[in-house]
This record gives structure tokens, sequence and C-alpha cells, in this order.
């Protein structure tokens, strides 16, 4: 465990133990600086779990696929283990670890990512791990705010946050946008998406799927529309600095630049005050996320009472 008790170690889940207390895990990239370690407590006494305490757990986005199945296997042998909220695994951890899972969601089966683990008695004195693809409700908890209907939607990074908010965009077809356009620059992450895109039946002309550094993408980006939502889903800007903005994008100033990061150095929404346009940072997405994944773990429903004003 680091120095202020905020980290373990992955090998240590399974023997964890504190008097009766019992353990989320929060599996990061560098989980230590978040502020849910300030904001948990009130998360779990609102919940009716004031036993719960949170860990992170921090591993580098090159972790092998071994190390997701001991960490499933170390939370089903735990009973002090209620769950684990997922951030920047979602996707790596649903490949290596799937089998491990005895049950997914609905949305989980879409996206084929998890951002929640809620730990379950087997009934027979073991336990079993299911798992939730809940970022989809909490961004459609949230993107309402900023009003995407019949707007142009222009979201950088095609990975599991960006493919979440595409269900959050369309699950309501009376406040669709007119387009989204989708840019990524692995061509492994945007097949994904469009595989997801077509289990979902979305694949249509009001979306555009570019790969960043041809020719059509850059000209998408470089004229962005009036009115526009243009999103950060890469991690650039907290977990790597810098901007997915490719030299010379002009934002209108009637855009508006959502960032799903609210730490770190946030060059993406610097960019966009810059050009006179409004900058959003993701501190409501954070809460809304926190929110969806520890109410499945703690197997409530997630409502819109959940989240503050």
């Amino acid at each position: 465990m680091t120095h202020d008790g905020r980290v373990i170690a992955p090998e240590d889940l399974a023997t964890w133990s504190d008097g009766g207390r019992r353990l989320v895990a929060f599996v990061g990239v560098d989980t230590s600086g978040s502020r849910i370690h300030q904001e948990f407590p009130a998360w779990a006494a609102r919940l009716g779990r004031p036993e719960w305490v949170l860990r992170g757990v921090d591993l580098p986005t090159t972790t092998p696929a071994a190390t997701y199945r001991d960490l499933v296997d170390a939370i089903a042998a735990n009973p002090q283990i209620a769950g684990a909220v997922v951030t920047s695994h979602k996707l790596r951890l649903y490949r290596a670890a799937a089998a491990r899972l005895r049950s997914i969601d609905a949305f989980a089966e879409l996206t084929l990512e998890v951002n929640a683990l809620a730990r379950r008695d087997d009934g027979v004195g073991g336990g079993v791990v299911d798992g939730f693809a809940r970022d989809p409700l909490a961004l459609a908890a949230v993107v309402h705010r900023l009003d995407p209907a019949g707007r142009d939607v222009v979201v950088y990074g095609a990975g599991g946050a960006g493919t979440a908010l595409l269900l959050a965009l369309t699950l309501d077809e009376s406040r669709r946008p007119r387009t989204i356009t989708v840019i990524d620059s692995d061509d492994g992450a945007l097949a994904a998406f469009r595989a997801t895109a077509d289990r979902c039946g979305l694949l249509d002309d009001r979306l555009h799927l570019l790969a960043a550094g041809d020719g059509d993408s850059d000209s998408a980006t470089t004229r962005i529309p009036e009115h526009a939502l243009v999103v950060n889903a890469t991690g650039l800007g907290k977990d790597r600095p810098g901007s997915p903005l490719p030299p010379g994008t002009v934002l209108p100033a009637s855009a508006t630049a959502w960032d799903f990061n609210y730490r770190g150095d946030l060059t993406f929404l610097a960019d966009a005050r810059a050009q006179g346009a409004t900058a959003v940072d993701g501190w409501d997405y954070f809460v809304a996320g926190w929110a969806a994944a520890l109410t499945a773990i703690a197997g409530v429903p997630f409502t819109a009472g959940m989240l503050p004003d």
C-alpha cells in the first residue's frame, strides 16, 4: 500500500482485510490524485454502505491479460471485497477476463467492456463476479445539459468512452444529434466502434467514422460546424499530455468543447477557450459515472436522485 493509504497492489486484493470494512477497488492508471477519494465516503453513506472503503489499483495501459484475470479471480475469492470501479481498463479487462464473469448486463453485451464489477455470494460458500457497462447511462444522465439534439457532434476517440457516448446520444430518438463524427488514429479502435454501432443498429448516414491523419478527417476537423458539440474522449490531457485537436483546427465561438477529463493539463479546453468556444470539463460525467458504477455494485437502481443538482 502507498504511504497515503490510497493505493494497493493488485496482488494484495486476494488477502485484503480491514476489520469488517468492505473494499471497493478503483482500477485505473494513476488513481491516487483522483477527487473520488474525498467524495467516496459521502457516496458510501448515500448508498447505505458506510462500511465501504475505497482503494486504488494502478495498472499501466500495457498490463498483460493474465493480470486482469487474476484481478477478477481475487475479487471473487475475497468476501471482504464489494467490487470494483474500472476506469482506464474497461475494454482491456473485458477482453481478457470476460470468461471469468458470471453475467454481464445488456450494455456490456453491446459494447464489450465493463466499468463496474460486483462480487456476489454464490450460495455455496464462494463468490462470483458480475460485470456492468454503466457509462452509457451515466453519459445519458448528463449529456442533455449540453443540448445535443439536432447538433453536429464531433468525437475524438473511438474507445470505450466514445462508444458509450454514441449509445447515450441515441437512446432517445427524438433527441438525437444531426450527425455524429468519430475520429481516431487507431484503425482497430475504429473497427471495434463500427462493430458496436452495427450491433446497436446505428450504422446510418448520420454516423461518420474517420481515421485521424487522413485527408478526410483533417478536412472535417478544420471545418468544425457552427454550434457543434466537440468532445475529447481520448484521455489526452489526463492520462497523457496534449490535445486531440490537430494544428490549425478552428472552433467556432458558437461551438461547445466538452472534455471527458476534469483533471490534468486540459489542453483541449484551453485551446477551446482561446478561440472563444464554450468549454465544459468532465466533472459532471465523472460524478455520474461513479454513481452509476457504485449503484451497480450495491445492487440498487441508478436514478437522477443519485446526482447532485
